[in-house]
Formats: C-alpha cells, sequence, structure tokens
C-alpha cells in the first residue's frame, strides 16, 4: 500500500496538479523536497521487494535502472551529473537554465552561425588554427532559450631543442640572442600554449550579438592569462581582442609561439567601429586602442612614462575568397613627466600594409610592411631611445615578411617564412643596443585526424646590435595538439 500511495502522488504531481502552489520559488523549493524524498523511499521499498522476493518482471526492471509498475515507469537514480544539473535548475526557478541542453550542431538554430563578424579571423581549415576561434556548429555546444554558448581550446605540447644560446626558451625571439655568450645547447618541453574558449552568441534587433573570452597559460608559473574578452553586435566591438592595426590573415601558420619578427599579433583593449564602404567586399575600420608604452631614458633624466590619451587606428581593407588586402595606420600620442614637471608629449604614427593571395587550392602566399616613428611597442621594441644625456627622440622603425603555404594533400601542409625587422637608434645609445632582427621558419603540418595535428618546424634567427656585434641562433621544435570536440 506505501509503494503504491507514493507512486500515485508522483503521478498527481507529474500531471500537472499544481492547487497548492504558494508562489512560485516556495512551490519549486517543495516539488524538489518531495522528489528528494520520493527517490529515497522508492530505493528502500525496491531493496525490500528484493528481500521478499520481487517478480521477475520488476528484476527485469530493476536491472535497467527503473521500478516500473502498469506503464508508469520512474528512474531509480539518475546519473549524477544530469539530476545535480536539474535539480539546481528547480531551485533557482530559472526557466533560461531549465531550457539549456547540449545540441548537435547540424540541429543548432541557424541565427547562431549564419552571420559574418568582424572580430572573427578567416583562414581555411587546413593545418594548424591558432588565431581564428573554434567552429561554432561543430563540438561541445549548450543551447538555450534564445542563446547557444559553443566551448573550445586545444592541448599543444612543444618539444623544443636550441642549438645556439637564445634566452627565450617558451618562443623563438631573435632579439634575446646573447651576443658573445659561450657555446651551449638546450631542451625545453612545455604545454603552457594551450587554451580554453567560451564563444556565446544571441539574436538582437541588430543581428546575432556575440560575446568572446578566450585565455592561455602563457605567463609566469603557467597562470591562466586572458587572451580576449570582447562584445560584438552589429558594427560596433568592445573590449580586449586583436588590435585593428594588424592583419591576421596575413600572419603565417608557425608552431612557434612568438611568429615573424615583423608580425603584428598584439591584442588590446579598444571600441572599433566597422563600416562597409562603396561595395560590400571594402570595409572600413576605426578604433581607439590601449595605449601602451616602451622608453630608453636618457642616463640623467628621471620620470614615468604617460598615456594621456589613446592610440587612433584605423584600417581599410578588401577581402575576397581568396584575396584580403589592407592598409592600416596609428596615430598616437606618447607622454614623459620628468620628475618634478609637467609632461612633455610627441605624436608617434605608423602604417601597416598587408596581404595574402592565394591563386590555387593548394598555394598561398602573403606579406607584409611595416615601418613608423615611435611604434616598436607593438613588436615590444623600444618606442622612444635617448639622443643625448637629457634628450629623446621617436625611434623609427622597418619591418617586411614573405611567406608561402602549400598543401601537399588534404591532410599535410607547409609554410615558408621570412622576416626582418629594423631599427635606427641614435648614436647616443648603448652599444649594445638593438639595431636588427631576422626571422626564419620551415615546417610541416599533419592533420591524421579532424581534432589532432602534430608538425616539426626549424627555426633560425639572428640579432645584429649599434656595435656591430651579431649572434644567431638555431631551433627544432616538434608540436603535437588536440583540439576540444
Amino acid at each position: 500500500m506505501l509503494l503504491a500511495g507514493v507512486l500515485l502522488g508522483l503521478c498527481a504531481y507529474a500531471q500537472g496538479d499544481d492547487r497548492s502552489k504558494k508562489s512560485e520559488r516556495d512551490t519549486v523549493l517543495e516539488l524538489s523536497e518531495r522528489i528528494d524524498t520520493a527517490e529515497s523511499e522508492l530505493r528502500g521499498l525496491r531493496r525490500r521487494l528484493e528481500e521478499l522476493g520481487a517478480p521477475q518482471s520488476v528484476e527485469a526492471a530493476g536491472e535497467a535502472g527503473v521500478v516500473q509498475i502498469g506503464e508508469a515507469a520512474f528512474p531509480e537514480e539518475e546519473p549524477a551529473l544530469q539530476t545535480n544539473f536539474v535539480r539546481r535548475s528547480w531551485q533557482q526557478g530559472s526557466s533560461f537554465m531549465d531550457s539549456l541542453q547540449v545540441v548537435d550542431g547540424e540541429n543548432l538554430d541557424p541565427r547562431f552561425t549564419n552571420q559574418q563578424f568582424e572580430g572573427e579571423v578567416t583562414f581555411d581549415s587546413r593545418g594548424a588554427r591558432f588565431y581564428r576561434s573554434p567552429d561554432f556548429d561543430k563540438g561541445i555546444i549548450i543551447e538555450g532559450e534564445g542563446a547557444a554558448m559553443k566551448i573550445g581550446g586545444f592541448v599543444k605540447a612543444d618539444l623544443i631543442h636550441d642549438f645556439d644560446p637564445i634566452d627565450s626558451q617558451d618562443t623563438f625571439n631573435p632579439a634575446t640572442i646573447p651576443i658573445g655568450a659561450a657555446p651551449r645547447q638546450n631542451t625545453h618541453f612545455q604545454a603552457n600554449t594551450s587554451r580554453l574558449s567560451f564563444d556565446t552568441r544571441w539574436p538582437t534587433e541588430y543581428g546575432t550579438a556575440r560575446a568572446y573570452i578566450e585565455g592561455d597559460f602563457f605567463s609566469e608559473g603557467n597562470r591562466f592569462r586572458l587572451r580576449h574578452a570582447f562584445g560584438e553586435m552589429g558594427k560596433i566591438i568592445v573590449g580586449k581582442t586583436w588590435t585593428t592595426f594588424t592583419d591576421m590573415r596575413s600572419l603565417p601558420q608557425t608552431l612557434d609561439f612568438e611568429g615573424p619578427v615583423s608580425g603584428i599579433s598584439r591584442r588590446q583593449a579598444q571600441i572599433r567601429w566597422t563600416e562597409s564602404i562603396f561595395i560590400e567586399e571594402l570595409t572600413w575600420a576605426t578604433a581607439l586602442e590601449n595605449p601602451q608604452v616602451i622608453f630608453e631614458l636618457p642616463e640623467m633624466v628621471q620620470g614615468e612614462p604617460r598615456t594621456e590619451s589613446p592610440d587612433l587606428v584605423s584600417h581599410l581593407r578588401y577581402t575576397t575568397d581568396n584575396v584580403q588586402l589592407q592598409a592600416a595606420g596609428v596615430i598616437r600620442q606618447l607622454g614623459f613627466q620628468p620628475t618634478g614637471q609637467r609632461v612633455k608629449s610627441e605624436t608617434a604614427w605608423g602604417f601597416n600594409f598587408t596581404g595574402y593571395i592565394q591563386p590555387t587550392e593548394s598555394d598561398a602566399a602573403y606579406y607584409q610592411i611595416l615601418f613608423g616613428d615611435g611604434i616598436g611597442s607593438y613588436r615590444g621594441l623600444p618606442d622612444v631611445a635617448p639622443t643625448g644625456p637629457t634628450s629623446a627622440f621617436l625611434l623609427p622603425t622597418f619591418g617586411w615578411l614573405v611567406g608561402y603555404k602549400h598543401n601537399w594533400t588534404e591532410d599535410l601542409m607547409s609554410n615558408f617564412i621570412y622576416s626582418q625587422s629594423r631599427l635606427y637608434p641614435s648614436d647616443f645609445q648603448s652599444p649594445d643596443s638593438l639595431r636588427e632582427t631576422t626571422y626564419l621558419a620551415v615546417n610541416v603540418i599533419w592533420n591524421p585526424t579532424e581534432r589532432f595535428f602534430m608538425g616539426v618546424e626549424y627555426l633560425y634567427g639572428t640579432r645584429e646590435d649599434v656595435d656591430g656585434g651579431r649572434g644567431e641562433a638555431n631551433r627544432i621544435q616538434s608540436s603535437f595538439g588536440f583540439y576540444l570536440p
């Protein structure tokens, strides 16, 4: 009789008997407690039935995880993850949380995938995808009431061996080559460039909105580090992402995390507006971005760098499936405040001309030409250098790169990259100040399955100082990666 009473009570609840509701929250909590109590009683009754010798039909149902009488079937015990998720949603009383479910990309609301985003990097699907975000319609997708989130990222392990001295273990940065150092070799394994991302989208009257957060562990002590955190809706982007001064499509796919010495791959907080002009393929973007400056101070001057205004960055871009050409410019105000004095400032400027051309399905070429005064910090180099004991100037810089990519098969590709960066220091700078660096990379990347890649890369770099001192380094890097499904 007790079992029948419990089952009848549960059936009445399942049919939607809400005559005794007080308030929405009180009812949710009460029902949750009743379910907990009912589940406990059902487990106790099942154990009692087994002790007394249950009929074969009940035993068979028990093996399947349910106690069944007539047409009603009740789970004996739900999986812990599912039970906890559903129970938490009931307690919160949130219709949005109630609606969350893991979905197949083929059944995803098309509003979440049919819109092109300015903040997305366009690449083909082959090779190592280090700059673009994961495909939204594949893998772990959670869809709720009017919103969907894609969980992405990858695990990447690097096996590195240096044949010559270089002080940057995790990356190949020729600026860190020590000149005149005693010969040495070094082996280093790491996985701190592994990545995790959350891409959330929802429809609005201005089109699909997007919020994207991504991080990796490329920091001191392998702590989680923010790479991207931005929102995009319509023509506006706000948050931290790739600077408007760069063109990610013209950067090569290197296994090395540093990349070419003249490549601009900086991410910084900004507010950006993008507008199509004349034709759909031609866009104009303008942004105010977070200023970052690097000073080499004169010996007899003390003070602090100041950033009194944001960097004004803009680009004009022409894009088709096989071609992308871009001209970008930046104007920035660099300030310095000597101790006890007013801020002194100068206007810095720079241009970055980039291009990507894919003449055949298997081949692509890309280039970049960068120059300006006071823009060295976009590559981690000084913006300002001394010209005397109490004077300084905006440091001129010039850089370029060329690259070629070839797909040998559907699963196998190679890249060849050569890059050079040059500063024009004053005679007053120290003899060991950097003047010029070069960077060469050749790799082979294999994708035996959709979510796994492996590759090997040869890296060569040189450094030259103001006094003519020169050093070089050779490295071999092997990488293995697993993309989150």
